[in-house]
C-alpha cells in the first residue's frame, strides 16, 4: 500500500514538470538534502543524474548554516539547460547545508575577555550580552585555520557597555559579515577573605584565606590585595575573621624587632667580620635599619638579611655615609 502511494506521487511529480515520460533510469531526480563545501551550488549538487553541469548557479549558505532552495527554481534552471524531465519533490525544496570549521563559543569568549583585559584594563572581565543569549559558536570555511580575532572593541567607560566585532583571518564569509556582539562588562576581581583571626606580624598561610569573586563596583572603593601578592606576607595589624584583605593590612614580615639583639655582618673585599649589635628599629627583609654598636655606642646602618641578622656591605665607590658606617663597625 505504501509503495503504491509513493509511485503515484512520483508519477504526479514527473508529469508536473513535463508531459512526456522518460525511462525511469535516465530521468534526473531532485535530492531531498545535500551537503556542500564551497560558496556556490551546482545542479550536479542538487540533482541525481548523468552528465549534470558542475558550474555553481546558486549561492551556498554561510559556513555551518543550512538553507532551502525551492524546487521550482531548480527546475527552471534545469529547463534552461535542456533538462525537461525531473523526479522528486518538485513542489517543495532541497535542503542545503554547507560544511564549515566550527569555532566553539568558549574560544570566542576567551578571545573577547582577553581583549577586554588588554583594552579596558579589567582584572577578570565577565559580561552579559544585550540579547540575553549566550555567545554562539562560529563557523568559517573549510581550510581556514586562523584563530578568532577581536577586530574592533569599543567600551563606554561610564556604563561599561561594549560593542565588539569578531572575525577570523582568511574567512571570506566573515570578512563580508563579521560577528558583532553587544553587552555590558562586569569587572570581576578575586577578593581574599580571612578564614581566621590573625595577629600583628602573623604570616599568611594558604589556609588563612579563601577567594571570592566580586564585581568591582560592589566593593564600594575597597581595593583588595591580589591573592598572588600574599605569599610570604604578614598582617600589619590584627585582622578579624571574614575580613577583606586590603593592601594597607599587608606588609613584609618583621624579621628584626626594635631593641632585639642582632648579628651584624660586615663584608668588603676579602674582609668579613661579625659582631653583636642592638636593633634601634624594627625591619623586614631588605629594609635598612639603624643598629647600635654596644661597644662604641654609635649607630650604624645595616640591611635586614634574615631573622635577627643584618649586614653592612661597603662597595668600592661607597658613599661617605657608607664608609663612616664601615669605620664604626671596625
Amino acid at each position: 500500500m505504501m509503495k503504491c502511494i509513493i509511485l503515484s506521487l512520483a508519477s504526479a511529480s514527473l508529469l508536473a514538470v513535463s508531459p512526456g515520460m522518460a525511462s525511469e533510469g535516465s530521468t534526473p531526480v531532485l535530492k531531498p538534502f545535500v551537503m556542500v563545501s564551497g560558496p556556490t551550488i551546482s545542479l550536479a549538487d542538487l540533482i541525481d543524474g548523468p552528465n549534470l553541469p558542475t558550474v555553481g548557479i546558486f549561492l551556498a549558505p554561510s559556513p555551518g548554516q543550512t538553507g532551502t532552495i525551492r524546487s521550482t527554481r531548480i527546475i527552471e534552471a534545469a529547463q534552461r539547460l535542456g533538462i525537461r524531465q525531473m523526479l522528486g519533490d518538485v513542489t517543495g525544496g532541497v535542503t542545503v547545508t554547507r560544511h564549515g570549521r566550527r569555532i566553539a563559543a568558549a574560544e570566542l569568549d576567551a578571545s573577547l575577555k582577553q581583549a577586554m583585559m588588554t583594552k579596558g584594563a579589567f582584572d577578570q572581565p565577565d559580561y552579559t550580552l544585550d540579547t540575553n543569549a549566550p555567545l554562539p559558536d562560529l563557523y568559517v570555511e573549510d581550510g581556514v585555520a586562523g584563530a578568532p580575532v577581536i577586530a574592533e572593541l569599543n567600551i563606554d567607560r561610564a556604563t561599561l557597555h561594549f560593542i565588539a566585532t569578531i572575525t577570523v583571518p582568511g574567512s571570506a564569509s566573515l570578512a563580508n559579515a563579521p560577528l558583532k556582539v553587544e553587552g555590558h562588562i562586569a569587572d570581576i576581581v578575586e577578593v581574599p577573605i580571612t578564614t581566621r583571626a590573625l595577629g600583628k606580624n602573623d604570616v599568611f598561610a594558604q589556609s588563612d584565606i579563601r577567594i571570592e569573586k566580586h564585581d568591582r563596583k560592589s566593593l564600594a572603593g575597597i581595593v583588595p590585595v591580589r591573592p598572588s601578592q600574599l605569599s610570604g606576607q604578614a598582617a600589619r595589624t590584627g585582622i578579624t575573621t571574614g575580613s577583606i584583605i586590603t593592601e594597607d593590612l599587608v606588609m613584609k614580615p618583621v624579621l628584626v624587632e626594635k631593641a632585639m639583639a642582632v648579628s651584624v655582618t660586615y663584608a668588603v673585599g676579602g674582609l668579613h667580620l661579625t659582631l653583636r649589635g642592638k636593633a634601634n628599629e624594627s625591619g623586614a627583609l631588605g629594609d635598612m635599619i639603624s643598629v647600635l654598636n654596644p661597644q662604641s655606642k654609635k649607630l650604624i646602618f645595616a640591611t635586614v638579611t634574615g631573622p635577627g641578622t643584618v649586614a653592612v656591605a661597603a662597595e668600592p665607590q661607597a658613599s661617605l655615609s657608607s664608609r663612616q658606617a664601615a669605620n664604626t663597625v671596625q
